[in-house]
């Protein structure tokens, strides 16, 4: 999902809210484009292959042989995929590194809705499987598609090297969902599940490290008069 972040954002190291001239409707209509065009784009390169899109999408119910290929264990798989991951990040939220670039996003992304956290998570989630694990994978193969998911993640940016390694995890788990299950619902869901909840936790999340910004626990008291130079 954090494609939306640009290199100037982050290169620019923000702290503190979002700008105000970008609204959080401005954020969710850009990302309803930006997602969109990606799944076009990743659409018209499957059918440019003479690729279903549909069943490349959402199976094409004939492989009987493929006890994940079903909605059912493919929901289970994805969705569970996803929680185990937003726990993941639950349980590692205190380390320095997971610290730097939560208020890295959250300083970006400022706060957001309920349902602008839902946009994004579904957009993003729909956008990049269809274009990633729907058209490149098959495409180009499996660990070309992994590298270039994660370099797309902050990779020029070197104090977003989490981020970065986050997504070329995320893009095996990813990618062997998409093999494994011939089509891109668990992919989907595991995606969706995981911008979802982790949005929700940036909302809540500050901008700024506490030990930056704590006050001077000595202020002066402007009532105290100046001491005698005598």
């Amino acid at each position: 999902m954090a494609a939306l972040v640009s290199d100037r954002d982050v290169r620019g190291g923000l702290r503190g809210p979002r700008p105000p001239d970008i609204s959080p409707s401005a954020l969710v209509a850009g990302a309803v484009i930006f997602y969109g065009l990606m799944a076009v784009a990743g659409w018209v390169a499957l059918a440019l292959c003479d690729m279903d899109p549909m069943s490349t999408l959402f199976g094409s119910g004939d492989n009987t042989a493929n006890t994940l290929s079903g909605s059912l264990p493919s929901v289970l798989l994805g969705t569970g995929s996803g929680l185990a991951i937003v726990l993941l990040t639950r349980l590692t939220r205190n380390l320095g590194p997971m610290r730097r670039m939560q208020r890295e996003f959250a300083s970006v992304l400022g706060p957001l809705a309920p349902g602008a956290i839902t946009v994004l998570a579904l957009t993003s989630a729909i956008g990049e499987e269809a274009l990633f694990r729907g058209a490149l994978q098959p495409l180009l193969g499996f660990w070309p598609t992994v590298i270039i998911f994660g370099l797309l993640h902050g990779g020029g940016v070197p104090r977003l090297w989490l981020w970065t390694t986050f997504a070329l995890l995320a893009g095996l788990l990813l990618g062997w969902m998409a093999e494994a299950t011939g089509h891109l619902l668990a992919p989907v869901l595991c995606h969706f599940t995981v911008n979802f909840w982790n949005l929700h936790a940036l909302a809540g999340s500050p901008t700024e490290d506490p030990d930056c910004s704590a006050p001077d626990s000595h202020p002066r008291d402007d009532d105290e008069p100046d001491e005698d130079p005598r």
